[in-house]
């Protein structure tokens, strides 16, 4: 009886934790419509100067909690004046993209003055040892995080339901122009929302610190199950990211009562069900369906030039070239993970969706292959059409699910099924490998060719990818592609013409799991093993980073992309390991200075001279809300 209540107190540790995060979250949403990527960062810098007041310079834990709030926050509120705040009027896949590269900033810059390992953090006398409950003796240190949390959650809600400021909180996120026009202070009450949610994150982080490892990565995991409760509490509902931050704290610890591995996987079941059940959340935040996460830099005219076969012919003689420059396995990555952001491109730019969860193709097809491979001695071949048709079939039967979503609901869908998949070979190590990953995959010889000579599967792939780009232009160009193009653009006006946007939206999600899933496995016979890395969440990122890069809608962008991260990373890691950080920048200029992609930019500047240079292209703003414009009092710069 004792061992199950402490697991159940346990949960409501963690679910105060969660409670706080999620909160900062909501508040930041509700507020400027900022999906803060951040956040985990945020936690993890919380518990880092906790660490270091307390373990190092003596500091007491009361004041250190203090500080780490503080230092937070107003970290939050440079990034938001600075960097955050030029992107308000933007589609909001912009802000997303630049809080992940931020992340990315703040967890490498941490690791190089940090390191990778925690002093302890020791509680003052007042709350060491554990207090009995009756039935169970247990900490006081997390019981008084628990009453933290609670008092904290509560206190917020209160604030803002009950008082003035939270009355001119609400009208500013509700009506700032008008909030405006009687002399409130808009960009003051948003740039204390954003200081208040981060100092939250930070908090969270530093009550977190004397109960857990403390590291530079701590906030990856945290992100991840926030993101969760946030969205089946409901998008900026304050109260439901509480409750359910709690509640997802209690269920997480139930479910380790049957089989622990299932303690983090089940919050993203939570998630998923909640949404296809009630997509507004149980408590039903913001209306979110309506929040484009897509943006559309391509007019007619430039979508027609790398539709050309001039264009086509240039791509096709840089790749024959491609592996005489550099090592030919690089050289096939760039191809492989070229073909995983043109998949990933066709539903960003082409179906305006934004998906976090394509990697699960990716790395599903890798380890069908592999396994056929290895544990069955199965061909090479069949077990290559083996790994791509099973992912079409799971594609397909998700597909009938999650093509019902758009805008950030079907950004998290996708993102909770990509976590249960990756929870899932995570749990048979026996044929996946486990951690260690999959190896032992041979590259047998093909029709006479030699698979084993690195440029000799080089061109084999480039065939491959060939085909691919084949059929994806001829789609685009199809009738089912224009009308694509046309759901995109104006869903309501498809309807009317007889056009089922559900059925497109079907296809284009199987066609694009599809070309990840032919790159996938390919990938995983290029290396010659198959690793957990390849379903996991920050292998979804790499293709929404390559396709930025070299220009979303381009079709030819994704590789120009591929092609720069991979040599970059490949160029810093034989000088520096500090990869992540140059990443992080990259992200942030993409974001700040060339929206439309390398390939974009130039079009626009040398060809595409119908739209107006003083003009964003057409598409990039979404229509631009009065919450934006009155928060700044102009639209941000495209």
């Amino acid at each position: 009886m004792s061992y199950y209540a402490i697991l159940l107190f346990n949960g409501l540790v963690t679910g105060g934790v969660l409670a706080l995060m999620s909160l900062g979250m909501s508040i930041i949403f509700g507020m400027m419509r900022v999906v803060n990527f951040m956040h985990g960062a945020m936690f993890m810098l919380g518990a880092i100067i906790a660490v270091i007041l307390g373990s190092h310079l003596g500091v007491s834990l009361w004041l250190g909690f203090l500080i780490s709030a503080v230092l937070v926050g107003l970290l939050g509120v440079i990034i938001e004046r600075l960097l955050i705040r030029r992107l308000y009027g933007l589609d909001l896949a912009y802000i997303l993209i630049l809080t992940f590269g931020l992340s990315l900033i703040i967890e490498d810059v941490v690791r190089i003055f940090y390191g990778v390992t925690s002093a302890p953090y020791l509680v003052p006398d007042l709350l060491k040892g554990a207090v009995s409950l009756g039935f169970a003796s247990y900490p006081k240190y997390r019981l008084f995080v628990v009453v933290v949390s609670v008092f904290l959650c509560l206190g917020t809600y209160l604030a803002l339901e009950r008082t003035r400021l939270g009355a001119l909180i609400r009208a500013a996120s509700e009506r700032p122009d008008l909030l405006k026009c009687f002399g409130g202070n808009v960009p003051l009450l948003v740039s204390g929302t954003f200081f208040f949610a981060s100092a939250l994150a930070g908090l969270a982080g530093a009550l977190s610190a004397p109960m857990r490892n403390v590291s530079p990565f701590m906030g990856e995991e945290m992100i991840n199950f926030v993101f969760a409760v946030v969205v089946a509490g409901g998008m900026g509902s304050i109260a439901g990211s509480a409750i359910m931050g709690f509640a997802s704290g209690l269920v997480s610890a139930i479910a380790a009562i049957f089989y622990a591995p299932a303690a983090s996987a089940v919050i993203y079941i939570l998630m998923l069900v909640v949404l296809l059940i009630r997509p507004g959340g149980i408590f039903q935040g913001i209306d979110i369906s309506h929040f484009a996460l897509h943006y559309t830099p391509m007019t007619e005219r430039a979508r027609r030039v790398f539709l050309s076969r001039p264009t086509a012919l240039i791509a096709l003689a840089a790749a024959l070239l491609l592996p005489w420059l550099v090592y030919p396995v690089l050289a096939t990555d760039i191809i492989l993970w070229g073909l995983f952001a043109v998949g990933f491109d066709l539903l960003f730019a082409i179906g305006g969706l934004l998906s976090f969860g394509q990697a699960a193709y990716w790395g599903m097809s890798a380890y069908v292959t592999g396994i056929l491979m290895v544990k069955f001695g199965a061909p090479m071949f069949l077990s290559l059409l083996a790994g791509v048709a099973l992912s079409t079939i799971v594609s397909l039967l998700f597909g009938f699910i999650v093509a019902r979503k758009k805008g950030i609901y079907f950004s998290m869908i996708t993102f909770a099924f990509a976590s249960i998949v990756y929870f899932v070979v995570n749990q048979f190590p026996d044929y996946t490998g486990g951690e260690d990953g999959l190896h032992g995959l041979v590259r047998p010889t093909l029709l006479g060719l030699d698979l084993k000579d690195d440029r000799i599967f080089y061109y084999v792939c480039l065939a491959a990818a060939a085909l691919v780009i084949i059929t994806t232009i001829r789609l685009l160009k199809s009738p089912y592609g224009l009308a694509l193009l046309g759901a995109r653009e104006n869903e309501q006006r498809m309807m009317s013409l007889g056009y089922s946007v559900y059925g497109l939206r079907v296809k284009a999600y199987v066609f694009s799991a599809v070309v990840c899933s032919i790159g996938g496995a390919l990938y995983a016979l290029n290396h010659q093993f198959v690793t957990l890395e390849m379903v996991s969440w920050r292998a979804s990122g790499e293709p929404i980073m390559m396709t930025l890069l070299g220009g979303a809608g381009t079709i030819f962008g994704p590789f120009l992309g591929s092609g720069i991260v991979l040599l970059m990373r490949n160029t810093l890691s034989s000088i520096t390991d500090n990869g992540s950080l140059f990443l992080g920048l990259l992200f942030v200029a993409v974001v700040l200075l060339f929206r439309r992609g390398i390939l974009g930019e130039i079009v626009h500047h040398s060809v595409d001279r119908a739209t107006s240079p003083d003009m964003p292209a057409k598409g990039e703003l979404y229509a631009a809300n009065p919450n934006q414009i009155a928060t700044t009092g102009e639209v941000a710069d495209a």
